[in-house]
């Protein structure tokens, strides 16, 4: 660019071609330095200022920025749960006749389905379950006043609390509440079988895995009977009671 100044022949001004030069200090030659000096100046300038607004121009709308809320974390145990459990019960029945008694225990597999709902209460787990279980066959024994008699229970359902403690995904727990729960003996020729309701008392330890899935090591003693029946004149009095560890696994709703 060459500045409009350029024109001007300072020599040509009177008191220029007498010395050849402006002489210093002249108001004239400050003049022209500052205007040579400040119209570069304000080009320069209002060119910044178009640069400027062209770009603040490209620049899209400002927007707030958006928070979204991101959901609690599931509870480990908290809601539904339904399962499947297998593993070993022992029924022991006690046969008294005539102040006689003879015991017989069997040990058979065991299999069951259960579910129930969890709440969490400050650090406590508190719960309610209901379960059904095969408990096994019968039981071959011999007393000295019956003679030969069989005896067992094969089925129970239960109704339990439980309250536990969780330790990070592991949880002990205990249980208690009641059953109901079949036997029968058979002897002369003469079987009775009762469905009698008894306390169940349990305790066990639940770990939860991924995907809501949780697996448990269970222990229950369940009462089931004391009655007396007559078999062909013979008045028998027997008394149960039922054992069992169970292997269960479950899935969280």
């Amino acid at each position: 660019m060459v500045s409009p100044f350029a024109k001007y022949d300072f020599s040509s001004l009177p008191f220029g071609r007498r010395s050849g030069v402006l002489p210093s200090g002249s108001p004239l030659l400050n003049l022209l330095h500052v205007r040579w000096f400040l119209e570069p100046f304000v080009l320069v300038t209002v060119l910044l200022v178009l640069v400027a607004g062209a770009r603040a121009a490209d620049l899209g709308t400002f927007e707030e920025p958006k928070f979204e809320l991101m959901p609690a974390p599931k509870s480990l145990w908290a809601g539904p749960y339904l399962g499947f459990e297998t593993g070993a019960s022992q029924t022991v029945t006690e046969v008294s006749v005539g102040g006689r008694k003879e015991d017989a225990s069997r040990v058979d597999a065991a299999f069951g389905l259960f579910g129930g709902y969890n709440w969490e209460v400050s650090r406590f787990v508190l719960g309610v379950e209901a379960g059904a279980t095969y408990l096994g066959g019968m039981e071959k024994g011999k007393h000295p006043t019956l003679g030969n008699f069989e005896t067992g229970a094969k089925w129970s359902v239960n109704a339990k609390a439980r309250a536990g403690l969780p330790i990070n995904n592991f949880m002990p727990y205990l249980s208690v509440g009641i059953a109901a729960t079949e036997h029968s003996l058979k002897a002369n020729n003469k079987e009775h079988s009762s469905v009698s309701f008894g306390p169940v008392l349990g305790a066990g330890l639940e770990v939860a895995v991924a995907n809501d899935w949780r697996i448990r090591a269970d222990y229950s003693m369940t009462g089931i009977i004391d009655s007396k029946d007559n078999y062909s004149g013979t008045s028998v009095r027997r008394s149960s009671g039922n054992h069992r560890l169970m292997i269960g696994i479950s899935r969280a709703f």
